[in-house]
């Protein structure tokens, strides 16, 4: 597939916007860890689309933490960085979102084992995140979101009230 030669990467964790890039170094970002499953790439600035559904990243895998928790979709190469940083092992379970095959890591195919350390990278780039970080990050976005959804049920509860003292004060029945 053409792709123009600039792209951007919008991190999801804090809006962050690296960029413009090339396509491959797009795709390189991806493979080693530094797009995750939430972060959005664009041609424009003005469009943007999860990084997962740019089909030419490869991020087809999900990998499954626990028996209802899963992490991605993510690229084989960062599935092995993770396998590298001691997050997952050999027998941890990898589903192909293209095929909707499972599979153990070591079963893959692209199962390496052991993998030599992750080289520097450059300030200019997305940083490497981990599995536990991009959980922990979701978490935290999410313990914030209920407390704003608890405070506009109260807010909503408070004017349900108020509507019904004056409903009740104008003479109509509630129930």
């Amino acid at each position: 597939m053409e792709h123009s030669a600039k792209w951007y990467l919008r991190k999801h964790e804090d809006n962050e916007v690296f960029g413009p890039v090339d396509f491959a170094k797009l795709k390189e970002w991806a493979r080693s860890a530094q797009v995750a499953p939430l972060d959005m790439v664009s041609e424009d600035r003005v469009k943007w689309i999860k990084a997962p559904m740019l089909q030419d990243l490869h991020m087809d895998y999900l990998i499954q933490l626990g028996e209802e928790s899963y992490y991605g979709p993510t690229t084989e190469e960062a599935v092995q960085e993770f396998l590298r940083l001691g997050e997952i092992h050999a027998d941890t379970t990898l589903i192909n979102c293209c095929s909707g095959q499972e599979m153990a890591l070591r079963d893959s195919g692209f199962y390496q084992g052991a993998l030599p350390p992750i080289e520097d990278i450059t300030p200019h780039e997305p940083i490497r995140r981990t599995i536990r970080q991009n959980l922990q990050q979701r978490i935290r976005e999410l313990e914030l979101l209920l407390v704003e959804r608890r405070q506009q049920l109260e807010m909503a509860e408070v004017r349900i009230r108020q509507l019904e003292r004056r409903l009740h004060d104008a003479g109509v029945r509630t129930d």
